[in-house]
């Protein structure tokens, strides 16, 4: 069931056409980059990458984020990235839509201000789903696996990742929704989270992240307004790029830091036997 929705995430990727036409420059760079996605070290490196696979798509004098859909191509480059790892475990990670995110994940997120509901902003909502192979053995109607999902919501984990291109214009959006979400305890008449009977505290976890290129030339400092806005995401603050100590970690960071109870070794070591058992995905065409 799990590697299904694997497969339904990642054809909802795919079948976007910003992200079709960048594909084609993106697999053979990407494949020179992880000797094939063969060597396990190099395909975890990716993640601090991903900022320059992502820029070879740009127009000569424009950056990506400045074309239309360089936003979704971005969001597609994400979600490809961390299916890729998470492949073979019981995480998965979602494009925000009906279709593909479980209703009751949704209801759980959605916020009410003064009776007028809400969703998240985010693009990719990832789940860790109960360690628990009978539990969705054989279950493979969508209806029925939220109604199995909806009994088991404390056993599941859910993660919602914002994808922006553009840092500095964006970072006050996750800053405002984590608030909300951290602060949900606090009483108010006009601000309620969740709907239909779930909420937040029903799950094991749930985390709010942050992935961006950046794109821009602006030298981004830890004291940068941007920087200070999402330092303290309840799931991270992440980029396309090498760490820098106070300022973003690598996209790569993430599998420890928000999905670490899905793997049952460490990360490195995970990649490896998927490279081993030949279960690691490809971007090439």
């Amino acid at each position: 069931m799990i590697e299904g929705l694997r497969q339904e995430a990642l054809a909802s990727v795919y079948g976007m056409s910003t992200f079709a036409r960048s594909r084609e420059v993106w697999g053979p760079e990407i494949d020179g980059l992880t000797n094939n996605m063969s060597d396990p070290d190099l395909i975890y490196q990716l993640g601090g990458k991903l900022a320059y696979v992502f820029s070879l798509t740009g127009a000569p004098g424009r950056d990506q984020s400045s074309l239309s859909g360089g936003g979704a191509a971005w969001e597609g480059l994400v979600c490809w990235y961390l299916n890729a790892i998470l492949a073979g475990t019981n995480a998965i990670v979602l494009k925000q839509s009906k279709k593909l995110v479980p209703e009751v994940i949704s209801n759980a997120m959605t916020v009410t201000y003064k009776n007028v509901r809400t969703n998240t902003e985010s693009d990719l909502t990832g789940l860790i789903l109960p360690d628990d192979p009978e539990l969705i053995s054989g279950i493979y109607e969508r209806s029925r696996f939220n109604e199995i999902l909806a009994r088991n919501l404390a056993r599941t984990s859910a993660h919602s990742i914002q994808c922006k291109t553009n840092w500095n214009d964006n970072a006050q959006i996750p800053m405002l929704w984590d608030m909300v979400y951290q602060f949900r305890d606090v009483k108010s008449h006009s601000v309620r989270v969740g709907v239909e009977g779930f909420d937040l505290d029903d799950l094991l976890d749930f985390t709010y992240s942050f992935v961006t290129v950046p794109t821009g030339k602006k030298v981004v400092r830890p004291n940068s307004m941007q920087v200070h806005r999402v330092h303290s995401l309840s799931g991270g603050n992440y980029w396309g790029k090498p760490s820098e100590s106070g300022v973003a970690e690598s996209i790569s960071e993430i599998f420890k830091r928000v999905f670490k109870r899905a793997f049952q070794a460490d990360v490195r070591s995970h990649i490896k036997n998927l490279v081993d058992n030949g279960r690691i995905s490809r971007l090439t065409p």
